[in-house]
């Protein structure tokens, strides 16, 4: 099932190959990314002792959950979905019109699909949030923190490259080092993520990655989001100043993982 899946995947990614460098670096960027994710939803599946259907599911789910980023960015040249369309739904759409997944059972096509779909939603449909031991709910919750434990090490990435701010990867926000927008650190301290829409500086940005602790289903995944250092790392591109130190305490007061007893 998944060599199938990763046969088909990289066919697809090819298919969207593009003429300028620029434009196929930022589609490798998602290759990699859709990659990693997979190894994630993985490793969760086989941390919470699932089945060996459901892990093998969390995997091609997992590798499949940004397909859309490609047909996305080809056709609009930009990751930032008001800009252009729901790159979940796009994804859906995919593996149903190039048989992405020709070789699961309807069941199961739909249980990825349905991941795939929601994946990039600020919170789950209710239909799919009301029963978190469903297969439905739990392969969307595996897909969707594992998305997000991979797009904070890829914005840290971009975070500490020297240089402009890639206006793609940053979603077309201003690089003002001072401003950021008081109501993302409102929301953090309220257990609520951060609204795309209230960004207004790279700064925001970060504000809002470190939101998504409150959003985040797994103690695997927030372990590993302070274990990986990407807590300290978006706070170190964040305003030197004392209302930020007060935040950055309270942050880690409420959040960060507390040592295990020997």
């Amino acid at each position: 099932m998944i060599q199938h899946t990763l046969d088909w995947f990289d066919a697809f990614v090819a298919a969207h190959h593009m003429d300028a460098p620029e434009d196929n670096a930022r589609l490798e960027l998602k290759r990699e990314h859709c990659l990693l994710v997979m190894n994630e939803a993985r490793e969760q599946a086989r941390e919470l002792s699932l089945s060996p259907r459901m892990v093998e599911l969390s995997t091609v789910a997992g590798l499949c959950h940004d397909v859309g980023r490609f047909p996305q960015y080809q056709r609009y040249r930009t990751f930032r979905d008001p800009d252009s369309a729901n790159h979940g739904l796009l994804g859906a759409i995919a593996l149903s019109r190039n048989g992405g997944l020709a070789w699961l059972s309807p069941e199961d096509k739909r249980l990825v699909r349905l991941a795939v779909a929601v994946h990039n939603r600020r919170a789950l449909p209710p239909a799919v949030a009301a029963e978190p031991d469903a297969d439905a709910g739990l392969l969307a919750r595996i897909v969707r923190d594992a998305d997000k434990l991979d797009i904070l090490r890829v914005m840290i990435e971009h975070f500490k490259q020297p240089g402009p701010r890639d206006p793609v990867v940053f979603l077309g926000l201003p690089d003002n080092p001072e401003r950021y927008e008081p109501a993302m650190i409102r929301s953090i301290d309220e257990g609520q993520t951060g609204c795309y829409e209230n960004m207004t500086t790279i700064n925001d940005f970060a504000l809002l990655l470190l939101s998504w602790i409150n959003s985040l289903e797994f103690g695997r995944t927030r372990r590993l989001f302070f274990e990986h250092g990407h807590v300290n790392a978006l706070f170190s591109v964040l305003p030197d100043t004392a209302a930020m130190h007060a935040f950055a305490e309270r942050y880690h007061a409420r959040f960060a993982p507390r040592p295990t007893s020997p």
